[in-house]
């Protein structure tokens, strides 16, 4: 195997800049010296024979990962050359000097050809099998890296331009801060979010309507398009998937550099799940929200979603043609590339019921949907009007400390989900035959976060001692 050595040329060039050199180990007999082309500053040349980088943020910081990264890719190429050759004595000297000119000058015809970070993440996307919720997540992503690599021309005030070649673990930093407080860019550079939106969600047409405008904690006006805070979760999630583009785009010859080969993602952490009981689902549908008739229809979604167990994707995308039988049937959207299992879950008298009040054959859908949005947000307001306000603990994913909130403030649609798996696994205790309704694989991983060893459960466990 090739091994490479560095050292600094002691000639200088009229910037007063030397020549980075390589010492390649060839073979036991072959040693081979050339010069890489990079040339540095004497002062930023480390005493372990690398490129020092300054701690202070600047155009001289970034050309430094920039020269470093070139010196990565180029050692890379050298060495594949090295150790794919069949005869290791045609590796010369002026071989590699070749080899290195090409490195510095691809020829007319590579470059015409030659795709930019995005366009090979347009490849990624189109000839990657991912479902149609990965997709959409993926273009989350996507969205992101072009924010940041405007944030960046504009906050240096230089060209910046997102390379698999200035894709370093210092820019992964700069990304995951980037990710992290997007509001803080979007109050400095809100033209920013006017080319690539925070969010590019498709809602129903309805008439024009004046809401009432959004007001942060502190009652101040939130303005239009402004990012959410994404917890530390939402953060880690996007890094895996950039990780693993890069290592897709390593495996198909787009690109030798693994910037997150020496960076750590943070974990994902989920605090215990939270659910209503079964008398506090019915005391939700019991409460009179007549004078509130948008509200009432988002209540009744959801108690039938808490019926059903379904994720919030499948149910929208439910007609009338989904009850089959007195039962609801459905192929998981997350999960139907991989595993496509029919979910099938039997109708009690509530859900038959519920069908029954909004039953309108010319609507495509089984219920009259809003927003994804509106429907999280009519949620919070109906449990706050059912009383549904007990204290419960959960963890804040900005800052993964425990706090305490009103049970209204955490609802969402999500919720239904876990409040159906949670109420049907304190009778069956049986995680198999709880997914077999709720689409999770036997011995699903994921199936944990959706229950939890409640007191009454841990009090019969005790009861076996006596």
């Amino acid at each position: 195997m090739a091994q490479t050595n560095y050292y600094l040329g002691k000639t200088t060039n009229n910037a007063g800049e030397s020549e980075i050199n390589l010492r390649l180990y060839v073979s036991r007999d072959i040693r081979l010296r050339i010069g890489s082309g990079i040339w540095l500053d004497r002062k930023r040349w480390g005493k372990k024979n690398d490129i020092n980088i300054p701690i202070i943020q600047g155009e001289e910081r970034e050309q430094l990962l920039e020269k470093r990264a070139r010196l990565k890719a180029l050692t890379d190429l050298l060495e594949q050359e090295i150790n794919t050759s069949p005869d290791k004595s045609t590796i010369t000297s002026d071989y590699l000097r070749k080899v290195v000119t090409k490195f510095h000058k691809p020829s007319k015809a590579k470059k015409e050809f030659e795709k930019s970070f995005f366009d090979v993440i347009d490849v990624y996307l189109s000839t990657h099998k991912l479902s149609e919720p990965r997709l959409k997540n993926f273009r989350v992503l996507v969205r992101c890296l072009h924010r940041f690599e405007l944030f960046k021309r504009k906050d240096t005030g230089r060209g910046f331009t997102l390379t698999f070649a200035n894709l370093s673990t210092e820019v992964l930093r700069q990304i995951e801060d980037f990710l992290s407080d997007e509001q803080h860019v979007f109050r400095k550079y809100p033209e920013i979010y006017e080319q690539f939106p925070y969010s590019v969600k498709i809602a129903a047409k309805t008439p024009a309507r004046k809401r009432p405008p959004i007001l942060d904690t502190e009652g101040n006006k939130v303005p239009k398009g402004m990012p959410k805070p994404r917890g530390q979760n939402s953060v880690a999630d996007l890094l895996t998937r950039f990780r693993a583009f890069t290592l897709w785009a390593i495996d198909n010859g787009y690109t030798t550099n693994s910037p997150f080969k020496h960076f750590a993602i943070g974990e994902i952490v989920y605090g215990t799940p939270i659910y209503i009981s079964n008398d506090e689902r019915n005391k939700l549908l019991e409460t009179d929200l007549s004078d509130d008739k948008e509200v009432e229809i988002q209540r009744d979604i959801f108690v039938f979603q808490c019926l059903v167990g379904c994720r919030v994707s499948d149910l929208y995308k439910m007609t009338h043609r989904s009850i089959i039988n007195g039962a609801v049937e459905y192929i998981a959207r997350k999960t139907k590339e991989d595993r496509p299992i029919t979910v099938r879950v039997p109708l009690n008298d509530t859900a038959l019921k519920l069908i029954a009040k909004y039953q309108d054959y010319s609507r495509d859908s089984l219920f009259p949907f809003n927003t994804e949005q509106d429907y999280n947000r009519k949620i919070k307001v109906a449990f706050l009007r059912a009383g549904l306000d007990r204290v419960v603990t959960v963890l804040d994913q900005q800052t993964r400390q425990e706090v305490q909130r009103p049970l209204y403030e955490v609802a969402s649609s999500h919720m239904a989900r876990r409040t159906f798996i949670g109420n049907i696994y304190k009778k069956v205790k049986d995680p198999n035959l709880v997914g077999a309704l709720s689409g999770h694989k036997e011995g699903s991983k994921a199936f944990a976060r959706y229950r939890d060893i409640d007191e009454e459960m841990k009090k019969e466990l005790i009861s076996f001692l006596d």
